[in-house]
């Protein structure tokens, strides 16, 4: 008896023993993952070891910073929180969810998680740099002096922090301390262009115009690739009438940064003067395109159009401008001259009454209508980013360790791997999942495809293949289709000497869903459901194919024999107008539901339904039958992914987010585009 208790007492310390080995396995497989880049897969690695071991702080910790690298800010500030609850002596862990939380314009409270990671690593630079930049981001311009200061002591030979002194040194008003530092950066290493950049913007707004015409020089001779050089060049080179050098440096200056709006609107100034005036035009519209609230680039297109005789054009604009500048006399003296141009006597007569009322009411009149529109030259007051600011933008992949001055791209093939918040997703639903022999596998996402009734059907051994469930088929070879045909005619000559099998129609109803005959296909199934009423997948196949069938009728052709090239959420649209649509749909719903009574826990069932009411747009019982799925698999990574878009659409965002970021760690790598896109 002894023997038997000992034996029992030693084979679970074995079990507790590889369990621990386990975990600690995956646990270095998903970092090695995510310092390769593979954050996706990493987050998967880490969701193995949080399931078995929850109470872990380190896989929470290192998740955290795949979904940072992945632009899921609130997702990693959660999982770094569920860290610092199961070990508050976590220092890495405070500086992950400070990174995120300064990314959420959290800045105080960024700020104290900076401090206390700072408390136990009191000579991390890492987060000396972002600190400092929280505290600039603050306007806590002393506190961020502090931090720099600290930083130069530990280390003295990043030149580069001069650069970020002189411009602290700025947002406090000390520009005689700000040049100093421009002049010493520029004296410590002469061939930065990001020294000769500061001081050419400093003396370019002490109205120093040769000393900022020379550095801007120095700059681009080495090799500056930051449009505002190019573009406050250009505007002095205007100045000393060098126009062909002046729109070389706007040419450039767009080449650098084509959404760059203030190159745009110098160039067009320049080319309006040199009497370019269509081009001028053009360069003014993509002003607007990026900035739609630029009214002195509106003011300035009025003009042009004036000039060019678009009168109808010019007349929309200056009634926009003066929409907005009520008061602005120039657009009415506008308004007059293209109403002049039209024939429209007595309108250009009412115009320019009414600018001569306000010139003679202008004293009495509040606001100030001089400087609404200036019109002119913008130079670029912002400034290029040093590596040592762009450390505090990037993310080290382990913390522990310094990150370096430069980032590199990701070069992988696999779409799956490095940024991919970076790779454009549509804002389209996850599809329905249905019963196929085929399948493309994805082993990134963690939805449960393992149900109990289909594997105890395939167990039986009764069709070709096993059956799978995905939301992911596979297009068949000419090859297969032929194989299926010729299956169809095989189950035909048993069906004809077994005519009660209900497993004979549901087989041969699959083959016809294979090769896209879906009316045969129902027939089938009807048939199989008369002769076994509690046939449960036999429903789910049922109506899913059904869907497929009232798809493709209506959406192949139309009445008179066209393709129908609308999108799919036209026709989804299109599909609830008809009479006969809508009962099919009712037939549909009838089966998820049947399904749903006798296996209450098929949370494929609820998706499906889900997804088709989210086309009916009743996305409030959407929304309820997706919470189901999800409380069927709380894994189900495509529920959640389909649900927070819903939650986005119904303007339920916080939700959606959240959603969203769950589908990404659950495997959708998708949700961390649209997480980009709609978190801003």
């Amino acid at each position: 008896m002894k023997k038997i208790i000992f034996i029992a007492v030693f084979s679970c310390f074995q079990l507790l023993g590889f369990a621990q080995w386990n975990t600690e396995r995956i646990l270095t497989i998903g970092r090695n993952a995510l310092y390769f880049e593979d954050y996706v897969l990493s987050i998967q690695y880490f969701n193995q070891v949080i399931k078995i071991k929850p109470y872990l702080a380190e896989p929470y910790m290192y998740r955290a910073m795949a979904k940072i690298q992945l632009g899921d800010d609130k997702g990693a500030e959660t999982d770094a929180t569920e860290a610092i609850e199961r070990n508050p002596f976590l220092p890495q862990a405070y500086y992950i969810r400070g990174f995120a939380r300064r990314r959420l314009k959290l800045y105080q409270d960024a700020v104290n998680d900076f401090s206390k990671a700072y408390e136990f690593s009191p000579n991390s630079l890492n987060l000396l740099l972002n600190r400092m930049d929280a505290f600039i981001r603050l306007e806590d311009y002393e506190s961020a002096m502090r931090d720099l200061e600290t930083y130069m002591k530990l280390s003295p030979k990043p030149t580069n922090l001069y650069y970020e002194k002189g411009f602290i040194q700025l947002a406090m008003k000390d520009t005689l301390g700000a040049e100093d530092s421009f002049n010493q950066y520029i004296k410590l290493d002469s061939t930065s262009s990001l020294g000769w950049s500061a001081r050419a913007l400093l003396n370019m707004q002490k109205q120093k115009t040769e000393e900022a015409y020379n550095d801007y020089s120095q700059a681009i001779k080495y090799n500056s690739n930051y449009s505002g050089d190019y573009i406050n060049r250009g505007i002095l080179n205007v100045q000393r009438k060098n126009f062909r050098q002046a729109l070389s440096d706007y040419d450039k200056a767009i080449e650098l940064d084509k959404k760059s709006d203030l190159a745009y609107y110098n160039r067009a100034l320049l080319r309006a003067n040199l009497g370019d005036n269509n081009n001028a035009l053009s360069d003014l519209e993509k002003v607007l395109e990026l900035d739609s609230t630029n009214f002195d680039a509106l003011y300035r297109k009025a003009m042009l159009e004036n000039t060019l005789g678009q009168y109808r054009s010019a007349i929309a604009d200056y009634n926009t401008i003066i929409k907005k500048y009520p008061y602005f006399i120039p657009a009415f003296w506008g308004l007059a001259e293209a109403e002049e141009g039209l024939g429209n006597k007595k309108n250009a007569f009412r115009y320019r009454q009414m600018a001569y009322e306000i010139e003679k009411n202008k004293d009495n009149i509040k606001r100030n209508t001089k400087n609404e529109i200036a019109a002119d030259n913008k130079i670029d007051a912002s400034a290029p980013k040093s590596a040592t600011n762009r450390k505090t933008e990037m993310f080290n992949r382990f913390v522990t360790q310094n990150i370096d001055d430069s980032q590199t791209e990701s070069k992988y093939k696999d779409s799956r791997r490095g940024n991919v918040q970076d790779i454009y997703a549509d804002v389209i639903n996850e599809r329905n999942f249905v019963l196929s022999y085929y399948a493309k596998t994805d082993e990134i996402r963690r939805t449960n495809l393992y149900q109990a009734i289909v594997e105890d059907y395939n167990k039986k051994r009764l069709l070709g293949a096993s059956l799978k469930i995905t939301n992911n088929e596979i297009p068949l070879t000419s090859e297969l289709i032929n194989t299926h045909f010729e299956s169809i005619n095989n189950i035909s000559s048993k069906i004809s000497r077994d005519e009660l099998n209900a497993d004979l129609y549901f087989h041969r109803a699959l083959e016809f869903a294979l090769v896209q005959d879906f009316n045969s296909s129902v027939e089938d199934l009807n048939k199989a459901l008369s002769l076994r009423p509690d046939f449960t997948i036999a429903y789910f196949c049922r109506a899913n194919i059904r869907y497929k069938l009232v798809d493709s009728q209506k959406n192949s052709v139309d009445e008179n024999g066209n393709e129908n090239s609308e999108n799919v959420t036209d026709r989804n649209k299109k599909l609830l107008n008809d009479k006969q649509t809508k009962f099919n749909v009712e037939m549909i719903m009838r089966d998820y539901d049947k399904v749903i009574e006798l296996q209450p826990d098929f949370a494929f069932a609820y998706y499906n339904k889900a997804n088709i009411l989210c086309t009916q747009q009743d996305f409030s019982s959407a929304i309820s039958y997706y919470s189901k799925a999800i409380e069927c698999d709380a894994d189900f990574a495509e529920a959640y992914f389909n649900r927070g878009l819903t939650y986005l659409f119904t303007g339920q965002n916080a939700k959606g987010l959240a959603d969203l970021s769950k589908a990404g760690e659950l495997g959708i790598y998708q949700s961390y585009n649209l997480l980009q896109r709609f978190g801003k």
